[in-house]
């Protein structure tokens, strides 16, 4: 009976020994990584660089999601343009990437990126460390009031200061967690049920 855990599993393609350690070359995470950036760069170039195209659905679809994340980027970022043109393309291919990786791990016997813990710990940490910088670089020790919410009584200022504190270094395992956990949940329980249904279709009598 195979586990229903084993499509998360990664494997080596390209491995060697050395020294009684195995080093591995490219695993199938590397191999499905090079497939959504060759996919990626063939849409964009196929589907929103060239505008003369016909509106086909698909390209539909894709300035639907561009509007999207410029709407959202404009809700909650900034709507001067020019820090829109410097955190659009950032914010695009992160939401591009989270998107294929979920359509791509529903084909069967493919490998869910997004199901890789290492995976999305690495998109939340790049992101949590490139807005500090950001927010450092733009507002100085200004910046710094992110963690003392305005209005706040100076008696109890220290502890809201160590909460917040908390809860900001907290997002990057909460939100890291939550898309590898929803994922790892969602495709253990799609394999159970379709491994059940193949039981019963398969079963003598019916």
């Amino acid at each position: 009976m195979f586990s229903p855990l084993e499509q998360f599993e990664v494997t080596d393609l390209i491995s060697f020994k050395f020294n009684e350690i195995k080093w591995i070359l490219f695993s199938n995470t590397s191999l499905f990584l090079t497939l959504l950036l060759f996919l990626t760069l063939l849409l964009y170039t196929s589907f929103l660089k060239n505008k003369l195209l016909p509106k086909t659905f698909l390209k539909v679809f894709f300035i639907f999601i561009l509007n999207f994340i410029e709407s959202l980027l404009r809700e909650n970022v900034t709507s001067n343009n020019k820090f829109l043109q410097v955190y659009f393309p950032y914010i695009f291919i992160i939401f591009f990437f989270v998107l294929q990786s979920n359509f791509i791990g529903m084909i069967p016997y493919s490998f869910t990126l997004t199901s890789s813990l290492i995976v999305t710990f690495s998109l939340a940490l790049g992101t949590f460390i490139g807005l500090n910088i950001i927010g450092v670089l733009i507002h100085k020790l200004a910046f710094l009031a992110l963690f003392l919410p305005p209005g706040t009584p100076t008696v109890i200022a220290p502890f809201i200061v160590c909460i917040e504190f908390i809860s900001y270094i907290a997002r990057v395992f909460s939100l890291s967690i939550r898309l590898f956990a929803n994922m790892m949940a969602g495709h253990t329980l799609l394999k159970i049920l379709a491994g059940f249904t193949w039981t019963m279709i398969s079963a003598s009598g019916i």
